[in-house]
């Protein structure tokens, strides 16, 4: 039960130490040592412990110093501290208690008090720290929600200059096809930003759609292929809206503003453990888009992705999930960009 629970006793007194020792031992918790102070933050830097056993009269520097540096820097305030001592003046109790100590124990130690302390002290922190852990996890959750129902508004509202455009030139069937698959866009789009995931096959049925408004709304200007290497992404978890604002990027600054035929690739596959999807256009590249801009703010959709790729790293793991932009060359010239992303394939 305790197999992984670290104490550490800072106490000079040996038969203090034997006898937690063989106390906290015998019940499973490993148990280390130091007779000074001045070890203790060498050794907290060195490995980590759930709960400190801190003497108040030590050579040197005092039990109380030592709490009070402990409960003041932000690595360790958290750590629980249990006061040990022969003392029990109601001064001595009420000193370490507002210096943030978690209980006291007083000599000489009996067996039952000590595990029975321990084990409440442990047991309550490891409560409040997974409390914490919630919160921060519904915190990282709520915000990945807001920031993947935020498609580009300039989208929406350039997607209705098109269709008035549309109405203006009294193309009626072509009002009626780009209206309806619009509105099916925006209904994806509210029912998946409203999920923490969708499976791989309806994000890749909202990426198809939203490419061919796009491609219906600038004249044709490009072609887009789709190729998925998996056998089955209906089974496949993914969060929402990770490839979309690559798309976009790839069509408004690469191919858009291109002389050339514009191709884009959309592609993805799966290894062991990762899904891999790649965005490859031909257009101008990042130089050159950067130079002749309009703008020259990053745009929300940029933004809005590195920091949801941020966050999920925060809530997976560290770098499980990562993009790479590569500008593509002949020569020196730029032919297109590529971009990468990777993320975990066991998500659910």
């Amino acid at each position: 039960m305790y197999k992984d629970t670290s104490i550490l006793v800072v106490d000079d007194n040996r038969q203090v130490l034997e006898l937690v020792n063989h106390v906290l031992a015998e019940a499973g918790y490993s148990i280390s040592f130091i007779p000074k102070g001045q070890f203790l933050f060498q050794r907290l830097s060195s490995q980590k412990f759930d709960l400190v056993l801190l003497d108040i009269n030590l050579p040197g520097i005092s039990g109380f110093d030592l709490l009070r540096q402990l409960k003041s820097d932000p690595v360790f305030k958290t750590l629980p501290v249990i006061i040990i001592s022969a003392e029990e003046e109601d001064d001595t109790l009420a000193k370490c208690f507002a210096l943030g100590a978690s209980d006291y124990i007083k000599k000489p130690i009996h067996h039952e008090i000590l595990k029975a302390r321990v084990q409440s002290v442990i047991s309550a922190s490891r409560f409040h720290e997974n409390e914490i852990h919630q919160q921060q996890q519904e915190a990282l959750r709520a915000r990945m929600k807001m920031l993947s129902s935020q498609m580009n508004p300039h989208f929406i509202f350039n997607s209705l200059t098109s269709i008035q455009e549309f109405v203006l030139a009294n193309e009626t069937e072509k009002v009626l096809d780009y209206l309806s698959d619009f509105a099916g866009l925006m209904r994806q789009n509210l029912e998946n930003s409203m999920l923490s995931h969708i499976t791989l096959s309806k994000e890749l049925q909202f990426l198809d759609t939203y490419l061919k408004l796009e491609r219906t709304r600038f004249n044709n200007v490009f072609d887009y292929e789709v190729r998925v290497g998996i056998d089955a992404p209906e089974n496949i978890m993914i969060p929402p809206m990770l490839m979309q604002p690559y798309l976009e990027n790839a069509i408004i600054h690469g191919l858009r503003k291109s002389t050339r035929p514009g191709q884009l690739l959309l592609k993805v596959w799966e290894t062991e453990k990762s899904i891999y999807c790649s965005i490859t256009d031909n257009g101008i590249g990042r130089v050159l888009a950067s130079a002749i801009s309009e703008s020259h703010h990053r745009s929300t959709a940029m933004s809005n992705i590195e920091a949801r790729l941020e966050l999920l790293n925060m809530e997976f793991g560290v770098d499980v999930f990562s993009v790479k932009v590569e500008d593509l060359q002949e020569g020196d010239e730029p032919v297109g960009t590529q971009v990468t992303l990777c993320f975990p394939n066991d998500l659910h």
